[in-house]
């Protein structure tokens, strides 16, 4: 496609996977039943998640599962994943479902986790997903790209989450509305995936239409990148150390020293941003030896059964048991609001999740802290907002 597409333009794709989840499925399947569609052209690339509301916390969540079960048995979409499997931006992205340039649209704003891969992945809402799955085709307008470069080499204790927190902070909605990031620097090259995918994930964030990272192959960037951006935001992290989002949005970001020693009451290591197999290690190395503060609930959910399954074997879990830490099945639980961890009138939170607007993770009045695991493992062994330097010196 290179060569061949122009910013701005409307053009029909392919895709070569289309997902959607518990909670934005069902308005796109009774678009699909209303419309007496009798078949779908594209179910063979069609993966459903029930992971948002699951297990079913109640019996509307209960129908919606029920719903999508018979929907994927009459179309014959062969990928319905099961409760406890994963969190769809998590699971997705595991193993061989999604490879580099690969072009894959979602029905969850998150989907740009798959940009890690060197995919192009990009949201869509319930209607276009009905379309998408009935004709095989969706409609995408060709965005304008941008470069994201990282300079410098951050603190030994900054994660993919700092830097995604530090970029965020950055772009905000102005810069990156639409645009197709194309994130690149010396620390990427020698980045996990796990960080990477934080990253990515959390680009969404900025209401950008993508965010890519180099094809480890060394192909460059994946599909609909026209050529690397002509402008491009470099972003100093010299030196960077953890950072931390106050309340209520994600791109109001200051150092954790700046806000060290705030009360807190609870903290959730999960997430489709940081639920992965190098948060729980992280979480654990923090834990071992130490015992969570009696004042502070800690919830842990690991992103999907593999992660679960290769954390119990490596003793993640156990440290994180043993340390008072409560650990949950594969599940979006509080992130979104849904249900476990959700917190009362005036409480405090520190969560590795992607947004702390205003009531995301329950009352209007709780307040939301965003960072990475190395800080929520220190402050929930405080029981105040605090550097992991402090608890590991």
């Amino acid at each position: 496609m290179e060569g061949l597409l122009e910013e701005g333009e409307l053009c029909i794709f392919r895709p070569d996977l289309i997902m959607g989840h518990d909670v934005l499925t069902p308005p796109a399947v009774e678009m699909i039943n209303k419309g007496g569609i009798p078949r779908l052209k594209a179910a063979d690339r069609t993966v459903i998640y029930l992971d948002h509301f699951t297990p079913p916390k109640d019996k509307e969540s209960a129908e919606a599962c029920r719903l999508l079960r018979e929907f994927a048995d009459r179309f014959g979409i062969g990928r319905l994943i099961e409760w406890g499997e994963g969190i769809c931006n998590v699971h997705l992205f595991e193993g061989k479902m999604v490879m580099p340039k690969d072009l894959v649209v979602g029905a969850d704003s998150h989907v740009t986790t798959g940009g890690a891969l060197g995919a192009y992945s990009t949201a869509i809402g319930s209607t276009d997903l009905a379309v998408a799955m009935a004709s095989g085709e969706v409609w995408l307008e060709i965005p304008r790209p941008l470069g994201l470069v990282f300079d410098g080499i951050p603190d030994v204790w900054a994660e993919g989450k700092d830097l995604a927190l530090r970029s965020i902070s950055r772009l905000g909605e102005e810069k990156g509305l639409g645009r197709l990031l194309e994130i690149d620097g010396k620390i990427i090259g020698w980045m996990g995936d796990d960080n990477r995918a934080t990253i990515a994930n959390m680009a969404s964030e900025s209401s950008v239409a993508a965010a890519i990272f180099p094809d480890r192959g060394g192909d460059g960037f994946g599909p609909l990148s026209t050529r690397w951006s002509h402008e491009t935001l470099h972003i100093d992290i010299e030196g960077m150390g953890p950072q931390i989002a106050v309340p209520s949005s994600p791109d109001r970001v200051e150092p954790v020293e700046n806000v060290e020693g705030k009360n807190v009451d609870q903290v959730f290591v999960g997430s489709c941003t940081n639920g992965r197999l190098d948060d729980l290690r992280v979480l654990s190395s923090i834990l071992k030896g130490r015992k969570v503060h009696p004042d502070v609930r800690l919830l842990v959910i690991p992103g999907s059964r593999a992660i679960y399954s290769q954390a119990e074997r490596a003793g993640y879990l156990k440290s994180i048991i043993d340390a008072g830490g409560i650990i949950s099945m594969p599940t979006c639980g509080p992130c979104a609001g849904g249900f476990l961890g959700i917190l009362p009138a005036g409480e405090v939170a520190v969560s590795t999740s992607n947004r702390n607007f205003r009531g995301r993770m329950g009352d209007p009045t709780s307040k939301i802290y965003l960072t990475g695991a190395a800080v929520a493992g220190a402050t929930a062994v405080r029981g105040v907002i605090t550097h992991p330097q402090e608890v590991v010196s």
